[in-house]
């Protein structure tokens, strides 16, 4: 049938629970909802006082020539919204509660009032079973569930005017006064399901739920055997309905008939006929709504259980399914064991090697040993970042290397970690097979990258391999960064990057050491800033200090790869040139000193600082000395010469 639901999972099924609700961690919550609750049982009461007193019993209404009688109980309606959104009792204790004190206040005996009290929470029995058995119909928004809330509206309201016979028998009523009470029981209580009941349940009720599943009190479950059984207690409570129903109306027609037979008044047989061809009617209508109801319901019944069974099966296909792949994998195991063994040895000979070098190379050395011993069936590039934010290459392993160091250093790298694992990002065009990358993350910062090219399967021990690597790679880059690191600030001048004066002394007396071995000259120029104290007290020391590193940047850019550049302490800085004798050192040394002199420096408010020049005193190996300090003391003294002979020149010693 079109609209009605599929079974899910688990369900809201509209039921409080109880143990939740009075253990429940908001104290106020449980305040409010025990409030209302005790305001809607007074209001029922009060309501069904006004009930009897402005007699909204058997109110006579006609439509199309016929006439019937509905009769409005308040009572019913609060009721309806306490079953629907918290549970049958919170419904059914105020509406047999109301129903009891209205019956004893208004003359029928106890013992017949505690009956006739229960009928009404008999109809709502009826009504919870259905939203028990099937919790997914309390979706009351769907088409088909609209309709199962029409037609057991109906079959509750049948079902409880099992109380108009009750009371007949408790009041002695006469059968013409039993028909309207009876059949306006059940018409009123299907009317204020219909006009007043649903509408706001389909205007409030995805409210009331969400509020519902935010108080985590409500009860979800999904139905078993318990609900089975419950359909079929409905179903039977259905059939007992309708039986009902044809003997009540068939005991009402039988006394209307004995009445209508003793007696020839037509005022009196008259209207007795007239009510026994109504409540054939009834019956007869009354009848084809039940089967409808019982229809319907079999179809929800039959939909909703074939889904769990259809469920169920496929639910142990997948158990089946999962046993079978569980026993292959465990096939696997073995093997993967062994190989994985192998792998994680060597990646503690890895750990054991890295932390164990002394020295950059030492770590590189071993990076590029154990690399490809452990994916050799990959080709890859492990790359390290430089402070430039430039790929270098640290070793590579494979048939053929993926890049090269110059294409790695023209990669543009974004510094959006969302690209860092994507092969576009270092091979836009895919023309160097990379297939995958590891980004080696160091916090929020990016170490390095190793890069993969395509692997002939996918190997559950490689891919172990690669999550412990990324690991191990990261901390072997961080903790290289931070060797090279304390390297460069323990060999390196902070302000201007040049060698400092303890490395230039323990490398000079290495380099002269070799000089003398291989029987090669070597020069040394000291060069100072002339009035460097001047510019100083005149522009502060922030301008001197960008005069020092504008300096030290030109020196390092004019020099080669060989020579070494120090600052040896203020303004002056040492320059030492292997296998370079005097004359070349000093034509050198003046290009030095005429480039110096034309050099343009800004400082860091952006004004152009004055001219510089230099001074620069030069001394040779083997001419002025064997030794580190001897040299130190004839290009100072050469310096000095320069100074006092005007300044930005060159002396030799």
């Amino acid at each position: 049938m079109k609209g009605m639901p599929a079974a899910p999972n688990t369900t809201v099924a509209g039921h409080l629970n109880l143990a939740a609700f009075l253990s429940g961690p908001d104290p106020m919550l449980r305040k409010l909802i025990l409030l209302l609750w005790v305001t809607s049982a007074v209001m029922s009461a009060l309501f069904g006082v006004a009930a009897v007193e402005l007699d909204w019993s058997t109110i006579p209404v006609r439509l199309d020539g016929h006439e019937f009688y509905v009769t409005v109980y308040p009572p019913l309606i609060l009721g309806m919204f306490w079953l629907f959104w918290f549970g049958y009792w919170w419904a059914a204790i105020p509406t047999w509660a109301t129903t009891f004190i209205l019956a004893t206040h208004y003359g029928m005996p106890w013992e017949w009032a505690l009956l006739f009290a229960c009928s009404d929470p008999l109809g709502l029995a009826l009504i919870a079973l259905v939203y028990w058995s099937l919790p997914d119909a309390m979706d009351i928004r769907r088409p088909g569930n609209i309709l199962l809330f029409v037609l057991f509206s109906f079959a509750g309201a049948v079902l409880s005017s099992v109380g108009a016979f009750i009371w007949s028998h408790a009041t002695q009523a006469e059968v013409t006064q039993l028909y309207p009470v009876w059949e306006g029981w059940w018409v009123g209580f299907m009317l204020q399901n219909l006009i007043i009941v649903l509408p706001i349940l389909l205007l409030c009720d995805p409210l009331i739920r969400r509020w519902q599943n935010g108080t985590r009190l409500w009860r979800h479950y999904t139905p078993g055997r318990r609900a089975l059984r419950q359909s079929l207690i409905i179903a039977l409570m259905l059939v007992l309905t309708a039986i009902m129903f044809s003997w009540f109306s068939a005991s009402l027609t039988e006394k209307a008939i004995t009445t209508a037979a003793h007696s020839r008044d037509p005022y009196i047989w008259q209207p007795v006929a007239q009510m026994v061809k109504e409540s054939i009617g009834a019956l007869m209508t009354v009848l084809m709504i039940l089967m409808a109801a019982i229809t319907v319901f079999g179809i929800y019944l039959f939909r909703y259980w074939s889904e769990r069974l259809t469920e169920t099966h496929q639910s142990v296909l997948r158990s089946n399914r999962r046993l079978t792949a569980e026993i292959r994998q465990r096939e696997k195991v073995q093997g993967e064991l062994q190989e994985r063994y192998h792998m994680l040895n060597l990646m503690a000979q890895l750990d054991s090697r890295l932390h164990a070098a002394d020295s950059a190379h030492e770590v590189i050395n071993a990076l590029a040993e154990y690399l490809p011993r452990q994916l050799p069936r990959m080709e890859g590039v492990l790359c390290r970042m430089t402070p430039e934010w430039k790929l270098e290459i640290l070793t590579h392993w494979g048939r053929h290397p993926l890049i090269g160091a110059r294409f790695a250093a023209e990669i543009e790298l974004t510094k959006d970690p969302a690209h860092w694992h994507s092969p576009y990002s270092y091979d836009p065009e895919g023309l160097h097979g990379i297939h995958r990358v590891l980004p080696l993350k160091s916090g929020h910062e990016l170490a390095g990258a190793v890069l993969l090219g395509a692997s002939a399967d996918e190997d559950p021990a490689v891919e172990a391999v690669l999550q412990m690597l990324t690991e191990h790679l990261t901390l072997a880059l961080t903790n290289l960064k931070l060797r090279e690191k304390l390297v460069e600030e323990a060999t390196h001048d902070p302000l201007t990057g040049l060698y400092n004066r303890r490395y230039l002394q323990d490398w000079l007396e290495k380099e002269l050491v070799r000089s003398q071995r291989h029987g090669r000259a070597l020069s040394l120029m000291m060069i100072d800033i002339d009035h460097f104290k001047v510019l100083n007290d005149t522009l502060g020391h922030a301008a001197g200090d960008r005069a020092l590193q504008g300096l030290s940047h030109y020196i390092s850019a004019q020099i080669r790869q060989s020579d070494v550049a120090c600052r040896f302490g203020g303004e002056e800085i040492i320059l030492v040139m292997p296998e370079t004798s005097r004359d070349t050192a000093a034509m050198r040394a003046q290009q030095l000193c005429e480039g110096i002199r034309s050099l343009k420096l800004m400082a860091d408010d952006g004004s152009l600082l004055p001219p510089m020049t230099v001074s620069i005193g030069l001394a040779s190996y083997p001419d002025e000395g064997g030794t580190a300090s001897a040299l130190f003391r004839a290009a100072d003294m050469a310096m000095y010469k320069a100074k006092s002979s005007g300044r930005n020149q060159v002396c030799c010693y």
